[in-house]
């Protein structure tokens, strides 16, 4: 470690290069590194990774406990040395080291897009110089605090950048697509229903882990009460390198999840792919038209009503080059983290 650099101390759930969920956080750390920060990562899991830059798992990949797992986290806080704290996603982890970082004055950073309070969000809350989240509806209780920093999400558009096809998108708007995990917060339940209000040819392609497994079968219910069947598919999740070949195969997307911009969605903007979501989140993107209200018939009329087609791939692109890249965002977030602000 270089003594004149600040060294980062980056805590997150999984270092996992075909993770299809938190594959993107490697690239995160190492544009940290890139702009000049130092880091040390502590996750939860750690599996497929080329060992670029130190990682210290608390190894639930090796079946370890949550005692065992409490007990080397303590041992890493304690022992690695470094300047700051940053926590992605994940404020429990302040319950369990916040005091000791305010006993030896490390400046602590939250990233989290979520609007859920908890004890582990709270004891964040004060510990934290600062809270970064995508768009404002994260961390709604904190609005107005000099603590929350709106940032935009971090695509990598480096990494995306060999699999965008040249020229306009041309794909068929009837094959639609959704990529995220599947859960009751995403509401995909109105998507599949906006296919009643769609001639026969549109269908529904989803990728995506099934997390909550009970609302999981529900949504398989929905499709066999609903006759849909045959336009609705079930794909499972994908590692996110795999993506590069899925997204340049559809012109829409829709996601429904009502609080939080899913990356996706920025994601395929760069292969030209129109996300219909809710207006908040359009608001959030920068997208420029999007439904009123979060109901199937105006998903429905939305995508029959074309005025979408207007904004084409170049138009997509940019929005995501200029309020959403990955170098602006840690750009962001080490105007406070550097100085410790």
């Amino acid at each position: 470690m270089d003594p004149h650099r600040t060294t980062l101390l980056f805590i997150t759930q999984k270092i996992h290069q075909n993770d299809d969920d938190l594959a993107f956080v490697i690239l995160w750390i190492r544009e940290f590194i890139r702009q000049g920060v130092d880091v040390q990562v502590i996750c939860l899991e750690k599996k497929d990774f080329n060992d670029s830059f130190p990682v210290y798992s608390l190894g639930k990949e090796k079946g370890y406990g949550k005692l065992r797992r409490t007990l080397r986290f303590l041992k890493f806080i304690t022992t690695l040395r470094y300047d700051r704290v940053f926590v992605h996603m994940n404020p429990e982890y302040f319950t369990l080291g916040g005091w000791y970082w305010v006993l030896t004055r490390k400046p602590m950073y939250l990233w989290y897009t979520h609007y859920k309070m908890h004890i582990h969000m709270r004891l964040a809350g004060w510990f934290c110089q600062r809270m970064f989240a995508a768009t404002k509806q994260s961390l709604p209780q904190y609005k107005g605090s000099p603590k929350k920093v709106i940032t935009g999400h971090g695509i990598d558009i480096d990494f995306w950048l060999d699999a965008i096809p040249a020229g306009e998108n041309q794909n068929a708007p009837q094959r639609l697509l959704t990529v995220h995990r599947l859960c009751r917060s995403k509401r995909s339940e109105l998507v599949i229903l906006a296919l009643k209000y769609l001639p026969a040819a549109y269908t529904l392609t989803v990728y995506g882990r099934d997390v909550e497994k009970d609302y999981v079968r529900e949504l398989h219910k929905l499709v066999t009460q609903e006759n849909l069947e045959d336009r609705v598919k079930f794909m499972g999740p994908v590692p996110m390198s795999q993506l590069k070949n899925i997204y340049g195969q559809y012109r829409l997307m829709v996601n429904m999840a009502s609080e939080t911009i899913d990356k996706t969605m920025l994601e395929a903007m760069l292969f030209g792919v129109y996300p219909i979501t809710t207006r908040g989140n359009s608001q959030a993107i920068g997208l420029p038209i999007a439904i009123n209200n979060d109901d199937p018939k105006e998903i429905a009329a939305f995508i029959l009503d074309g005025d979408w087609k207007k904004h084409n791939a170049v138009f997509l692109q940019n929005i995501v080059k200029e309020r959403h890249s990955l170098e602006s965002l840690i750009q962001q977030m080490n105007n406070y983290i550097i100085p410790g602000n």
